[in-house]
């Protein structure tokens, strides 16, 4: 018999001890099939030899029934015993080689990976797909650090392109992740998950088939957004053109609209960015609970999360207001305050990055730069002193934001003398602005208060958002320079403020300095 051809999209892992009271195991497979689960593995820690195959039995009699395969978890005896398709093992049990002389050739083995080296052995000893994992903290397993999805890409980088091995992900893998995680694992080699194997988020749920419907649908329209990434795909995302022309409009709106804008922000400026957002025509809110991020994310239209002040408090509620921002599809903007110029900031930016999808990263030379190395962006690299950057930038400025938005499949604003906007299919430089908005504490973060804004009025279009939020600021900046009663980076400040009021729409289009590039 030959080896049965596998669809590994959405892999259940069993685990009795986790299984929803109000059913048995066997009604669990069974729904979750029906549900759309396209491969199970039987996994029974503890089980005595003799019972795990009678259970295995019981399992495969129903995925026979429904023509999905059936592997058995570390136990290469009960995979035999019942004939089952194959087998899975991890790093401390039997070997991947023996394994394999054991089953023959004809069944499906795979192995738990969570190094670059562990998945180009896995490849070399003959394994069929390996389960990458940790991604997230999980239920089953404790592990010593997770991965993410920056730490699974990278896997996904270390194996030939067109090399057959299949791979899925593993470790927390729920409903509300799912997408993000295909998306952001998605290698520069072309390589995209094959499927995710999930354990809690199906047996442990009250109904195992909805749990799978959503599983697999996530997963689904996750693979489809990052084939489009690969391919670079430019279906329905406006010219540059067609974005200059719409600012004026998006001003508009903004100002009809005022959205509310939840800040986590550094405390240093917070009274700066909720009078530059209200000036604008937006509505904050300066909320550093992780407690009350949940409601707020019911009310608000957009997120501004910076890491300028750290505490701890401010970092959970972070993760909270970001996880929410996610589920509700709401626009959700990082600023990797001086990024690169502690550990402690640097970990914060990779956990951010890693926990939840950021739509819109902005920040000076020094922090795209250390954003560029935590996700394994091969770019040139700036050194920072404090929250400032360092040197003169980078040689090609358009060519970093432009690397980092694909890597992440997001939009990178860039701050400096010349601002940088790209989505990794669009990048434009932005030449308006002064020199004294550099020369004021906090007018990087009231740049992110007003993409924010922009961006929670133009939900399809985050580029556009983040080129009027940037303009917007900039042209203020220029206006309120050149007022007679401004001699100085402190009456500039107060100025500021007022011309971001007093900005037109009519300005956004006339005065715009834009360059496509």
């Amino acid at each position: 018999m030959s080896k049965p051809v596998v669809d590994y999209s959405l892999y259940l892992v069993t685990d009795s001890g986790l299984n929803h009271p109000s059913r048995t195991l066997l009604q669990s497979v069974e729904d979750s099939i029906l549900g759309g689960v396209t491969l199970v593995q039987l996994r029974e820690k503890d089980l005595p030899t003799d019972a795990f195959i009678d259970l295995a039995r019981k399992v495969h009699a129903i995925t026979k029934k429904y023509n999905v395969p059936l592997l058995i978890n570390d136990n290469i005896e009960v995979a035999l015993a019942i004939d089952a398709e194959g087998a899975h093992v991890g790093q401390d049990d039997i070997s991947c080689v023996k394994a394999r002389q054991l089953l023959g050739p004809n069944k499906i083995l795979g192995i738990s990976t969570g190094t670059p080296e562990e998945a180009k052995k896995a490849l070399a000893d003959g394994a069929d797909y390996i389960g990458i994992g940790t991604c997230f903290m999980t239920q089953t397993k404790s592990p010593k650090r997770t991965l993410g999805p920056i730490g699974v890409r990278t896997i996904l980088e270390a194996l030939p392109a067109d090399h057959p091995l299949k791979t899925v992900v593993i470790g927390g893998i729920k409903d509300d992740n799912t997408r993000r995680v295909i998306i952001h694992s998605a290698g520069a080699n072309g390589r995209i998950l094959d499927g995710i194997a999930v354990v809690t988020g199906i047996v442990g749920a009250k109904d195992a088939k909805v749990a799978s419907e959503k599983l697999h649908s996530e997963f689904k329209a996750g693979f489809d957004i990052a084939t489009k990434k690969i391919k670079g795909d430019m279906t329905g995302r406006a010219t540059v053109d067609s974005v200059l022309k719409s600012l004026p409009q998006l001003l508009t709106t903004l100002r009809e609209k005022s959205p509310l804008t939840h800040h986590v922000s550094n405390y240093v400026v917070m009274n700066d960015t909720a009078n530059a957002t209200l000036a604008l025509g937006g509505s904050p809110i300066m909320a550093p609970s992780a407690v009350e991020a949940e409601d707020l994310s019911n009310v608000v239209s957009s997120v501004v999360l910076n890491i300028g002040t750290l505490t701890e408090s401010f970092v959970d509620c972070m993760y909270e207001a970001g996880k929410h921002a996610n589920r509700q599809s709401k626009p959700v903007v990082f600023d990797p305050v001086g990024a690169g110029a502690t550990t402690l900031r640097r970990e914060t930016t990779r956990k951010i990055l890693n926990a939840m999808h950021v739509d819109i990263i902005k920040g000076n030379a020094g922090e795209i730069s250390t954003v560029a190395s935590l996700i394994g962006c091969d770019t040139e690299s700036i050194a920072m002193r404090g929250v400032d950057s360092l040197g003169n930038g980078f040689v090609n400025p358009a060519a970093v934001v432009q690397a980092v938005a694909t890597r992440e499949n997001c939009v990178v604003a860039m701050t400096g003398t010349i601002d940088y906007v790209s989505d990794g299919y669009r990048t434009v430089a932005i030449e308006n602005g002064h020199a004294y908005q550099g020369r004021i504490t906090g007018s990087g973060c009231m740049v992110a208060s007003s993409i924010a804004s922009f961006a929670a009025i133009s939900p399809n279009d985050h580029f556009a958002a983040a080129v009027a939020g940037i303009l917007a600021l900039n042209l203020a900046g220029e206006h309120a320079a050149a007022r007679s009663d401004v001699h100085g980076p402190g009456t500039f400040r107060a100025a500021f403020i007022d011309e971001i009021a007093n900005l037109t729409p009519e300005q956004m289009l006339s005065e715009a300095k834009i360059k496509a590039i």
